[in-house]
Formats: structure tokens, C-alpha cells, sequence
């Protein structure tokens, strides 16, 4: 073959190469050219929820394209997650997830419709959201150390509320007995409001809700804050100590992240975690969450989905241990 001959050859297979080469980044660099969907497996004013709302207006103005939230509350969040792990790997259809959807309904729940290790692209971790204990202001309880030495005394005699079966602030209870003996009799209910609510109108002692409910309560003197089950103590309640200041290191949030269907472009998985990593430092986010109860964090892709793995063994761990069954 000449060499006018190889040229003539090579050049279909030359500019098809080129354009597969060019075609990828430049998609990924074009990203988002149409709105963003961004799915909450919850109702609003959830914890899931309230980070959608907050994170999805200044990603707006830096994609430049509306986020629109979808909120498709059912079964734990396994309904909303299902949907978003389903949808078209483009990078258009997003998942604001908690706990719940990710790590406990795999637990509880071995033949869900999506898996999470395998469905799903983590993005980066949205919000820390920790489990406290509070305690009304008719009981004795004033600390933990005293709730946990009034459950030892008449173990399974005195009840606590939580925002339901399987909820991360039921887990960090059973946590809590496993590690302390204080067994509670546990009294779930349908969200952090009525858990909270429960506890103030005196219908059980004590409850295990997440820090943003119960802070409105605590302001007005309706309850209590005994512990934090957080690896350190809150700016927001600096005077309240750990659970691993009484001894018993339990660590657990109702914590928020973003994730997308599995196999959407890493190039798009990486524009979102930048602006996610961003956003989360700024001083406007962070007193948004603040005031919230909660705190703005951030990880890289691969440091949310080792985070996942070690939230499904620690979750499996508890369940396993305490002998909780589904509802």
C-alpha cells in the first residue's frame, strides 16, 4: 500500500478515534444543559430534605440550570431510592439518601429492589445529622450516667421514643445497651417530631431523636439534652458531653449524602463532588445547617462509598446483636 493509500485508510479510523476521544470530556464539561433532578426518598422537612433544599439553590446558580426536587416518600425511602437507581445514567437524576435507604433498609430488608454497593455512584456525604438523648423536665435525668444507672437498676421499665423501627436513633440505642446493659423499652414513632413531641408532653421519659428537632425545645426549657452520640461535641451544645465521655462510644448519625445511579460519567461524578466540596465550606452553608442542628460536611467519591460499606457492617453488627426485626 502507498503511502497516499495508508492515509486514506487511517483517516476514517483517525477522526473516529478523535471524536470518541474529544466526545467524553467535552459532554462532562457541558454538563448540565437541561434541569437536574434530585430525588428525596422522604417526605419534606426531613433531614434529607432540608439538605436537598439548601444544596440544590446554589447548585442551581453554579450549574446554571434549575435542581428541582422530587420528594417520593414509601417504605423507609426504599421507594425513592429504587426510582433514582432506575433512572438514566446521565448525571439528570440525582438522590439526596440518608442512613435509612442505604444502610439500614439493606439490613433489615435482604431482597430490596436496588442494591447499594452496586446501584449507585456516591458522590460525597451532604450532612452530619447526631442522634442525642433528651429527657423531659419532670424526669430525675439530668445526665447520662444517670439514665444509664436508672435503666441498670430496673432494666426494661422505662420507655424512650424514636423516629421508628430500624431508625439510626433506635440503633444507637440498642448500641447503647449493648454496650452499657441499659436496656429501654423502645416506643417507636412515625418521624423526630412526634419522637420529640412524646417526650415533651410527657408520654414517655426519654427519646432518641436526631439534634434539630429537639433544639427548639430545648431553647424554650421543654427537655432535656443528656448525650451526644458524635465523635465530638457540638458547637451548638458544647456543654454536652459525648457518649464516649460516659464510657460507651457510640457514634451515630441520621448523616445526609448525594448519590447517582451507577455508571453515570466519572467526569460528571467529579464536577458534582467539586462543587459539593465547595459548597459545603462556605460560611453561608454552614450557618444554614447550623441553625438546622446539623453540620455541612464533605468527602470525596471514594471516601462516601468506604464510609457506606462501613455504615452496612456496623448497622448489620447492632441489628444482628440486639435481634431487631423489621416492622
Amino acid at each position: 500500500m502507498d503511502r497516499n493509500g495508508l492515509l486514506s485508510y487511517l483517516a476514517p479510523q483517525c477522526l473516529a478515534l478523535a471524536c470518541l476521544v474529544t466526545a467524553i470530556p467535552v459532554g462532562a464539561q457541558n454538563w448540565p444543559v437541561r434541569p437536574v433532578r434530585m430525588v428525596v426518598a422522604f417526605p419534606p422537612g426531613g433531614v434529607a430534605d432540608i439538605a436537598a433544599r439548601i444544596y440544590s439553590a446554589r447548585l442551581s446558580e453554579a450549574w446554571s440550570q434549575p435542581v428541582l426536587i422530587d420528594n417520593r416518600p414509601g417504605a423507609n425511602g426504599a421507594i425513592g431510592a429504587e426510582l433514582a437507581a432506575r433512572a438514566q445514567p446521565d448525571g439528570y437524576t440525582l438522590l439526596m439518601a440518608t442512613a435509612s435507604e442505604l444502610t439500614v433498609n439493606p439490613v433489615f430488608y435482604p431482597k430490596l429492589a436496588y442494591d447499594t454497593l452496586r446501584d449507585f455512584a456516591p458522590i460525597s456525604l451532604a450532612t452530619h445529622n447526631p442522634v442525642v438523648w433528651i429527657a423531659g423536665v419532670a424526669t430525675p435525668y439530668r445526665t447520662m450516667g444517670e439514665l444509664i444507672a436508672a435503666a441498670r437498676a430496673k432494666p426494661a421499665t422505662l420507655a424512650f421514643s424514636s423516629p421508628g423501627n430500624g431508625s439510626t436513633h433506635h440503633l444507637a440505642t440498642e448500641a447503647l445497651r449493648i454496650s452499657s446493659g441499659a436496656a429501654l423499652i423502645h416506643v417507636p414513632y412515625k418521624g423526630g417530631a412526634p419522637a420529640t413531641a412524646a417526650v415533651v408532653g410527657g408520654d414517655v421519659p426519654i427519646g432518641a431523636v436526631a439534634l434539630a428537632p429537639a433544639l427548639p425545645h430545648l431553647k424554650a426549657g421543654k427537655i432535656r439534652i443528656l448525650g451526644i452520640a458524635s465523635p465530638r461535641r457540638s458547637a451548638l451544645l458544647p456543654e454536652v458531653p459525648t457518649l464516649a465521655e460516659t464510657g460507651h462510644p457510640v457514634e451515630m448519625s441520621n448523616w445526609v449524602g448525594l448519590l447517582a445511579p451507577a455508571r453515570v460519567p466519572s467526569a460528571v461524578i467529579a464536577r458534582i463532588n467539586s462543587d459539593m466540596v465547595q459548597l459545603a465550606a462556605s460560611t453561608d452553608i454552614r450557618d444554614r445547617f447550623a441553625a438546622q442542628g446539623s453540620e455541612a460536611v464533605s468527602t470525596t467519591p471514594e471516601g462516601f462509598a468506604a464510609f457506606i460499606r462501613a455504615e452496612l457492617a456496623k448497622f448489620a453488627t447492632i441489628v444482628r446483636a440486639a435481634d431487631i426485626k423489621p416492622d
